[in-house]
């Protein structure tokens, strides 16, 4: 059995014997992402984020990247993998994040994405924590893929029969499955790949309402290296907010100033590592929270953007 830092090979690293077993295989390495993930993927990738969840050492995101994924993320836990991860992204180029992370601790802090990928790597956590982690994915991600080989059942862990994990998401939609053969291969196992849809949706950001003005040239000042508090909006939300109606209290100096470095932290958030929540859109697609990320993610030239409907 490979050691959990070995198990990708990487191109222009020193093969192991196993390595060379697997050359040609259907069900490792890039045989395992051109068979049972690549199928779920669309053709428009510009704009999408993709996240590799049980990375190993990232020649999934690699291949994310290759193929013109917008924002690629792996996690995984082996500090051996990361490290080796590391070392062959940045020899190559690549832009591609690697957190070392387990897998069930970080799903608050990753950005939304279009496709979450757990590829052999669902079985390893804990029942209780995967419970837990699915609900959350539901609001994190559009599309989930998961591959899976059939293993032998222990209390208490999670099931990696297809019956099993379609179970779990149950409450998700089937997008597609794949049941490849083993024949003729040089170095077989039996491996499914499932997809499924969460209430996600990607829209073009422009078909949204956002019906908020107070905003407008708020993030132009700040890219000109304006200070947050000389910014037009600090002076319009001071103006508005310091006014008392039956309907609002008044804010205070600092409720304004803590509010405006919020937007500040925001800005560079998304900047930095995209939207970690989606847009909720209401009616008529008027958005009923993010507001704020809908102008951001518009100011940062994207054309499409992802919303869970209320």
């Amino acid at each position: 059995m490979k050691k959990f830092e070995e198990y990708q090979y990487l191109e222009g690293e020193p093969m192991t014997e196993r390595d060379r077993q697997e050359i040609g295989s259907k069900f490792w390495n890039s045989g395992k992402w051109d068979n049972f993930v690549a199928p779920f993927l669309p053709q428009d990738r510009k704009e999408l984020t993709l996240i590799d969840v049980g990375c190993n050492a990232g020649l999934f995101l690699k291949l994310a990247e290759d193929m013109g994924f917008g924002q690629v993320i792996g996690v995984d836990s082996n500090e051996g993998a990361v490290k080796r991860g590391l070392a062959w992204r940045d020899k190559n180029r690549g832009k591609y994040q690697i957190i070392h992370s387990n897998m069930e601790d970080c799903i608050d802090k990753l950005p939304v994405a279009d496709y979450t990928i757990l590829a052999n790597t669902h079985y390893y956590f804990k029942l209780k924590d995967w419970l837990e982690y699915i609900e959350k994915l539901k609001g994190k991600t559009q599309y989930c893929i998961i591959v899976t080989a059939k293993k032998k059942p222990v209390e208490n862990t999670v099931a990696s029969d297809v019956d099993g994990i379609r179970e779990y998401f149950k409450r998700w939609e089937n997008a597609g499955f794949v049941d490849v053969s083993i024949d003729n291969d040089p170095y077989p196992r039996k491996l499914w790949g499932l997809c499924f849809k969460s209430n996600l949706e990607r829209v073009p950001i422009d078909s949204l309402d956002n019906g908020n003005t107070q905003q407008r040239g708020f993030l132009e000042e700040l890219d000109q290296g304006k200070d947050v508090l000389d910014t037009r909006y600090y002076k319009r939300l001071k103006s508005y907010r310091k006014r008392t109606t039956s309907k609002q209290k008044v804010w205070t100096d600092n409720q304004l100033i803590d509010y405006m470095n919020e937007r500040l932290t925001l800005y560079n958030s998304i900047k930095t590592n995209g939207m970690i929540e989606a847009i909720e859109v209401g009616k008529n697609n008027r958005i009923t929270d993010g507001n704020h990320r809908h102008d951001i993610m518009k100011h940062l030239g994207y054309k499409s953007i992802l919303v869970k409907r209320t």
